[in-house]
């Protein structure tokens, strides 16, 4: 838009001043004449990129980007609300996103200048061109202006001279991705290391699509091809690549779980994991309702950026139960146990990738992990206060009435749009906050509590604390999480009224 106002604007002057239009050169007078419609196509242009941004910022469901995730679903018709379909990429990207450039990376999804989702990738080009060409000579043109005092005098002179040709060079850094639909997703970067990191790392990622270069043979066979019978066997082959490549990756893991050693509740020890176990212990608490602790314990302990760890112990949850991880840190002896470890509550799939990691001999990120210290043949936190390994906040009964209260204002058997709005109205004020709390009937003193402030002040200003409340023998307990945005706020409170089991990793507990 604002190329094409200057279009106009110089169109305008040289209708204003005609003498001036008829020093100009040739090319410049060609130029003159485009003016009105070069101004009126570049402000149409600007105009309609202004509305298509528009249009995506005030409605987001209907912007390209939410249309390309949602086709990109196994059923795009029952695709969630937009807030979830951004959140899957964003979450993906936030635990497994590597970043080439501005091109993210996850196991799900790839977010460049488009998204992509993984599983539907069937090729993979790189385009590294080199473009030069020759710009025309300019006219130069200067004007003197000279007025002579010794007796009067004036001086008026117009200089036009040619410049050389100059030698304009641009590079182009682009990576295609095409999909099992023929649709291209095309991303631009910025340098040719960005170009090779991002290859690499989506060879690693999707190892059974086709890989080549912009315009090479396998690019136009896999985009151009229009019979069925053709595009069937393009398809049968990157499946075929597909479970070979996942057979070489069990057999891989399979034969690095061998070097560690399973050790059950009952005593039972065995050198033969597999995927299957895992999962199987995983969910048997929730089949039988009986826990079934286990441990992993490597030939060789294993290094990582917080020191050396011995053991993996882990207690499975029941029926929407987090499953508790605890890493035992090596204590430079063989056969001696470590006197500390990190523990962690996460969910099953949370767990079961930390486990295969382990496996592996990678080690979990420990970033809010709690950090224990050995107290007898039991752990304690290593700031010294009471309690379990992890402490567990407890789910809300989904028998007891709800109550709302909102900056002291009491409602009773609110709906679930007033804690919405309640949630989205908070501000960083001691007096602005948020309780969803319930009370056992006939025994008020038996209670269960969600609560939300907006931090005003230190290191998590602006973030929202979520705590759980609930009395005890030992007196009330408290655990607290801190969520970045009121969305994170939200999810919480929409689990725990909805009764679908909120996501209680994460959450400390701090002294009431």
């Amino acid at each position: 838009m604002a190329g094409g106002a200057l279009c106009l604007y110089f169109f305008y002057l040289g209708q204003t001043l005609p003498g001036e239009v008829e020093r100009l050169d040739d090319e410049m007078r060609i130029f003159y004449h485009l003016c009105p419609l070069l101004g009126a196509g570049a402000t149409l242009i600007g105009l309609f990129l202004a509305y298509r941004s528009l249009r995506d910022a005030l409605r987001p469901e209907r912007s390209a980007l939410a249309q390309s995730i949602r086709n990109q679903l196994p059923h795009p018709d029952e695709a969630p609300p937009v807030k979830e379909l951004f959140a899957m990429v964003d979450q993906d990207l936030k635990q497994n996103g590597l970043w080439c450039g501005k091109l993210g990376i996850g196991k799900e999804w790839v977010l460049g200048d488009q998204v992509s989702r993984i599983p539907r990738i069937r090729g993979v080009f790189s385009r590294s061109e080199r473009h030069t060409r020759r710009a025309g000579k300019r006219t130069i043109v200067t004007y003197l202006y000279e007025v002579w005092i010794r007796g009067v005098f004036s001086r008026s002179e117009r200089h036009t001279r040619r410049a050389g040709k100059r030698t304009i060079v641009t590079y182009l850094y682009e990576v295609w991705i095409v999909d099992d639909r023929r649709e291209r997703q095309v991303t631009s970067l910025r340098s040719q290391r960005e170009l090779d990191d991002a290859m690499d790392c989506l060879r690693r990622r999707v190892p059974a699509a086709v890989f080549g270069t912009y315009n090479s043979r396998e690019y136009n066979d896999l985009i151009y091809t229009k019979e069925e019978e053709q595009q069937y066997a393009q398809e049968r082959a990157y499946h075929q690549r597909a479970a070979q490549f996942e057979e070489q990756n069990r057999r891989e893991r399979e034969s690095q779980a061998q070097n560690q050693v399973l050790t059950l509740a009952d005593g039972s020890v065995t050198s033969r994991i597999t995927g299957e176990t895992l999962r199987e212990l995983l969910l048997r608490p929730g089949k039988t309702g009986e826990e079934s602790p286990f441990q992993l314990v490597p030939g060789v302990p294993i290094q990582g950026e917080q020191g050396a760890f011995s053991r993996l112990a882990c207690l499975p949850g029941g029926f929407q139960e987090p499953v508790r991880i605890l890493l035992e840190e090596y204590s430079g002896t063989p056969g001696v146990p470590g006197q500390y470890a990190w523990a962690q509550d996460l969910s099953a799939g949370e767990a079961e990738t930390v486990l295969w990691n382990w496996l592996r001999g990678e080690l979990p990120a420990l970033e809010g992990w709690t950090q224990l210290v050995r107290a007898g043949r039991s752990w304690r936190p290593l700031d010294g206060r009471s309690g379990g390994a992890a402490p567990t906040p407890p789910q809300p009964n989904p028998d007891w009435p709800w109550a709302l209260n909102v900056g002291g204002i009491p409602h009773s058997d609110p709906s679930w749009q007033e804690v919405e709005s309640g949630l989205r109205e908070l501000v960083p004020d001691p007096d602005s906050f948020l309780i969803l709390e319930q009370r056992e009937p006939g025994n008020p003193e038996h209670c269960w509590f969600l609560q939300c402030a907006v931090a005003s002040r230190g290191p998590d200003a602006g973030k929202y604390a979520v705590e759980i409340g609930c009395p005890s023998p030992d007196g009330p307990r408290l655990w607290e999480r801190m969520v970045p945005d009121v969305q994170g706020a939200i999810q919480a409170f929409s689990d725990a009224y909805h009764h679908r089991g909120l996501d209680v990793s994460g959450f400390r507990e701090t002294e009431v």
